[in-house]
């Protein structure tokens, strides 16, 4: 995961601009998805069993949430990209039908203690004595009051699969977000990696295309300009800059037409200047704050005036190793700043050490040791 997924990531943990996220990609702008009806959720998917052709390597969400809504469950998710992945569609139904596998798995162990608590209870009144059952069977409490006992499963459909009619899982929505500078030219959907055969075979193609249960997947692409209108957070001045990243035109016309870059609050202005490599700021902070905020617009003219971005690129491609270790050393001060207001950011928002220290051994690549030390020096 490079640095732009990182530092995205990190900003998007704000459950504010999580749901700004959804509602402008999904629902042009619209109010579906409130922050506070947003909760936390393990992105860990455990490892299925293993077996032949199985790997069992287990699958990390970047940024899972649950949103419960006027009663109901649905999953909200975002699988960021800084490079192109040519299986992205494969990857993206895998994380989701693994989700809807937990739920289902779910669904049946509830039916299995609700059938277990039944055998119980007739055996308790028919006078049998009661075979010790496991804890998590005997979690299972029954109602004293029922009067007659009903059957878990209303057929043998039922029994089998232990899923009922009625049984229901929470629908999954992933969003995968690209941030590199490259045009995407990688799939859009599983139906885009698939070969339904060669020049020649045109009509039959046809058919076996038109038969086939494809599986989108929503992408957003970080370097395309976007219908910004819908953004109710600061979210909309971030993806307003990035695709500008090789547009200097562009970026100095948006600066000077966008008066919120004058004023952005620290956790924004942090995140646009790794995003955009704006390092005068990273070393410079004070320096560009005005009042409550901080002029990004200033800091943005500073850098495309100094042409940093194109003499770094030209050094690296040069060989010249002294231009490299300068943006190296520049590269980890900003990822130092960057955690910085990470680790803040959460404590503000209530989070436990130990949650803080478990998302940054999975954004920042960190061991369990380092997370902690990082965690103690702030």
């Amino acid at each position: 995961m490079g640095m732009e997924n990182d530092v995205l990531l990190s900003y998007l943990e704000d459950n504010g601009r999580f749901a700004d996220l959804f509602n402008c990609f999904y629902f042009q702008g619209e109010p579906v998805v409130k922050a506070r009806e947003l909760k936390e959720a393990s992105e860990v998917y455990a490892s299925p069993r293993k077996g032949r052709g199985n790997s069992g390597r287990q699958r990390i969400r970047d940024i899972k949430r649950r949103l419960e809504s006027g009663g109901l469950l649905k999953i909200l998710a975002v699988e960021a990209q800084s490079e192109i992945s040519y299986c992205m569609p494969w990857r993206i139904m895998d994380y989701d039908c693994r989700e809807y596998g937990q739920q289902i798995s779910r669904i049946q162990r509830r039916n299995r203690e609700a059938e277990a608590a039944l055998q119980l209870q007739r055996q308790s009144r028919e006078g049998n004595p009661v075979p010790q059952v496991s804890p998590e069977e005997s979690a299972f409490e029954p109602e004293p009051s029922v009067s007659e006992v009903l059957p878990v499963y209303a057929d043998a459909g039922e029994r089998l699969g232990q899923y009922r009619q009625a049984d229901r899982i929470a629908p999954v929505y992933t969003l995968c977000l690209y941030t590199g500078e490259k045009s995407w030219d990688g799939p859009r959907s599983l139906k885009d990696m698939v070969d339904f055969g060669g020049a020649g075979f045109d009509r039959e193609r046809r058919k076996w295309e038109g038969w086939f249960a494809d599986y989108p997947m929503r992408l957003i692409c970080a370097n395309e300009p976007v219908d910004g209108s819908g953004f109710r957070t600061a979210l909309g001045i971030v993806f307003a800059l990035l695709p500008l990243r090789k547009d200097k035109a562009g970026l100095r016309r948006l600066l000077e037409q966008d008066p919120a870059y004058q004023r952005m609050d620290e956790e924004t202005a942090t995140t646009v200047s790794l995003l955009m490599g704006v390092e005068v700021f990273v070393k410079q902070k004070e320096k560009y704050r005005e009042g409550d905020g901080y002029n990004m617009c200033q800091a943005i003219r500073e850098m495309m005036e100094d042409s940093r971005m194109e003499g770094e690129k030209a050094g690296w491609e040069k060989g010249e190793k002294a231009a490299w270790e300068k943006s190296e050393k520049t590269r980890r001060e900003q990822m130092a700043e960057g955690i910085r207001i990470f680790i803040r950011s959460h404590r503000d928002e209530g989070a436990t050490e130990e949650a803080i220290a478990d998302k940054l051994q999975a954004y920042y690549a960190m061991s369990e040791d380092c997370a902690q030390a990082a965690l103690k020096d702030r």
